[in-house]
């Protein structure tokens, strides 16, 4: 069994400019696609260039292309059925104009390390802070500020612990009623 000569002539074009193109080009579906036509693109890409299927193929280049497609393809299909991802991956399409075409796993784990300083450098910080929103989602106030101020004692540079500590200090609600 052969390989039609202008599908060759495809795959090998498509490897060379594979870099130019972003996940949804590479799975052929819409920025909107649903993960059902994701996941239905992705098999159907996978089995046309899975390299399994092109063993007997003597042309290196050809094996060579049909691998690194078959590599993106599924780059492509782990990044965008995962929604984290997905979002990151569009936002991260839109700033950089088009430009960054590949998930960067490089930049998410920089995006989380960032967000985690955010939240709070140390331990102690961090668990303060956590209960401290425990508190505020369940509308102990008084509580929350406190908590959200031994925070601020751990780290007192943090601006997210003294807005947060500002925010429940505002909204503690003191009953001036004589008993």
């Amino acid at each position: 069994m052969g390989v039609d000569k202008q599908f060759v002539t495809k795959v090998i074009a498509v490897a060379n400019i594979i870099d130019e193109l972003d996940y949804y080009k590479i799975l052929s579906v819409p920025k909107n696609a649903t993960l059902g036509q994701i996941r239905k693109a992705y098999h159907k890409q996978s089995r046309i260039f899975h390299p399994d299927r092109y063993f007997h193929v003597t042309d290196e280049i050809f094996k060579k292309s049909v691998y690194i497609i078959s590599k993106r393809v599924t780059e492509a299909y782990v990044t965008l059925r995962d929604s984290g991802r997905r979002s990151f991956y569009d936002k991260q399409l839109e700033q950089s104009d088009g430009k960054k075409l590949r998930y960067d796993e490089q930049s998410d784990l920089k995006k989380k390390q960032e967000k985690k300083q955010e939240i709070g450098k140390t331990e102690n910080g961090r668990k303060m802070y956590q209960q401290g929103m425990k508190e505020f989602k369940a509308k102990k106030f008084a509580d929350a500020e406190r908590s959200f101020k031994m925070a601020l004692a751990y780290e007192p540079d943090n601006e997210l612990f003294k807005k947060m500590a500002d925010e429940a200090g505002r909204n503690i609600k003191v009953d001036y009623r004589i008993k």
